[in-house]
C-alpha cells in the first residue's frame, strides 16, 4: 500500500509585535516589539513568497522582489519553462548562457566538487524518473536508474567563455539551489533600495534582513514530525543570514513500511540512506545554504564539517532518534522547544 504527504499549505498570524509564519520546512518567529511589521505575499518557483518589512510599508519594493523572482525561474534557471536559459541548454545540450546564469551553474559546480558529488545538478533526469512531485508513487525499475547514472555526472559539463556543453543525455535541474538564488536576488533588491530591516521567505530558505548586524532574529526549525507545524528548536541570529532547511519529511511516499524521500543520493540513484531527519544551514549567501543543506543531507554529519568549513557555514543536525547537533559555537544561541529533542555533541 502506497501512501503519500503533500507539503502543507503556508499559514500566516500577524500581531503588532510577533510574527509566526508556519510552513512545511521552516517556521520562524520575529519579535520587534518597536516596529510593526507588513507582509506581503505573492507566489513563483512553485512556492508561495512572503517578504515582510519593519518600518515603513514598502509594497513597491515587494513587488519588484516577486517580479525579479518569478523572471529569474521562467527566464533564467527553470528547467521546465520554455522560455528559460536552463530550458535551452536541457533541450538543445549547448547554450550561451548570460552571465547571471553561467555564474549559477559555476557555483553550483564548484559546490558539486567540493561536495564530491553529493550534490550533483546533473540528475535532472533522475528527479523526472521518481517525480515525488506527482501522486504515482512508483519505485523505479533498477536497470532505469543505472541507465540514467550512466549519463549522470557534474564533470561531464564543459564551460567555453559563455557557452555551457552537457554530457550526452544530462539534464540539469537547479531545483537544489533555485530558492536560494531567489533570497539573493531579493538581497540585491533590498541592498539598492536602502531597506533597514525585512525578512524573506521562499520555500524552505528564509533571509533576515538588517543594515546592522546587531539587530536579532529569532527563527523557529520545524519538528519534522510535527503534525501541528510546531518549532522544536529557535536559533537567535543577528544581521543578514540565509537559512535553508531540508529534510525527508517533504516530498515522500511508503511502500512496504518503507520512506522514500526526495533527497537523492546521486551516487545510487536511491533516496539519500542515513539515519537523518533534517538539516538546517546557515549561511552567507542563499545558494550556498540551499545546495549545502540538500549536500550536506546526502554526506551526513561527519562527512558535512570540511564542506560547511569551506564555505564559513554551520549545520544544525537531526537525527531519527530527535538528537539535535549543533556546533559548539552556536549552542547559547539556540533553545529546544520541544522535550523529545536533546542537544548532543558533534563529536
Amino acid at each position: 500500500m502506497f501512501q503519500q504527504k503533500n507539503t502543507q499549505k503556508l499559514t500566516i498570524v500577524l500581531t503588532a509585535v510577533i510574527v509566526v509564519i508556519l510552513a512545511a520546512v521552516v517556521v520562524f518567529f520575529v519579535s520587534d516589539s518597536m516596529q510593526k511589521p507588513s507582509e506581503h505575499l505573492g507566489y513563483a518557483m512553485g512556492s508561495e513568497i512572503t517578504v515582510i518589512f519593519y518600518g515603513n510599508d514598502k509594497k513597491d519594493i515587494a513587488d519588484e522582489i516577486f517580479d525579479s523572482i518569478a523572471n529569474l525561474d521562467t527566464k533564467l534557471i527553470s528547467r521546465k519553462s520554455a522560455a528559460s536559459e536552463i530550458y535551452s541548454l536541457n533541450e538543445n545540450g549547448t547554450a550561451e548562457l548570460s552571465e547571471e546564469t553561467l555564474g549559477y551553474i559555476k557555483k553550483a559546480l564548484e559546490i558539486c566538487e567540493y561536495s564530491d558529488g553529493a550534490l550533483d545538478i546533473t540528475i535532472g533526469s533522475l528527479s523526472s524518473l521518481w517525480d515525488f512531485d506527482s501522486a504515482k508513487n512508483k519505485i523505479p525499475e533498477e536497470h532505469e536508474i543505472a541507465e540514467i547514472l550512466s549519463f549522470s555526472g557534474y564533470e561531464k559539463i564543459s564551460i567555453d567563455a559563455y557557452t555551457v556543453t552537457l554530457g550526452e543525455n544530462q539534464i540539469v535541474d537547479l531545483g537544489a539551489l533555485g530558492k536560494g538564488i531567489a533570497c539573493d536576488t531579493a538581497k540585491t533588491i533590498l541592498d539598492n533600495n536602502n531597506i533597514r530591516s525585512a525578512l524573506i521567505k521562499v520555500g524552505g530558505t528564509v533571509m533576515t534582513y538588517s543594515d546592522t548586524e546587531y539587530k536579532e532574529w529569532n527563527i523557529g526549525i520545524r519538528a519534522p514530525d510535527a503534525t501541528d507545524l510546531s518549532a522544536f528548536l529557535k536559533i537567535s541570529l543577528k544581521g543578514s543570514k540565509f537559512i535553508s532547511t531540508s529534510g525527508n519529511y517533504e516530498k515522500f511516499f511508503t511502500a512496504d513500511e518503507k520512506i522514500y524521500h526526495h533527497i537523492l543520493d546521486p551516487e545510487t540513484g536511491y533516496p539519500a540512506e542515513n539515519n537523518l531527519k533534517s538539516v538546517t544551514v546557515i549561511s552567507e549567501n542563499g545558494l550556498v545554504s540551499d545546495a549545502l543543506s540538500t549536500a550536506c543531507f546526502v554526506l551526513g554529519i561527519e562527512k558535512s564539517a570540511e564542506l560547511l568549513e569551506k564555505y564559513n557555514s554551520q549545520a544544525i543536525f537531526v537525527d531519527k532518534q530527535n538528537n539535535v547537533y549543533i556546533p559548539d559555537d552556536m549552542i547559547s544561541s539556540c533553545t529546544i522547544l520541544n522535550d523529545s529533542y536533546r542537544i548532543s555533541s558533534y563529536e
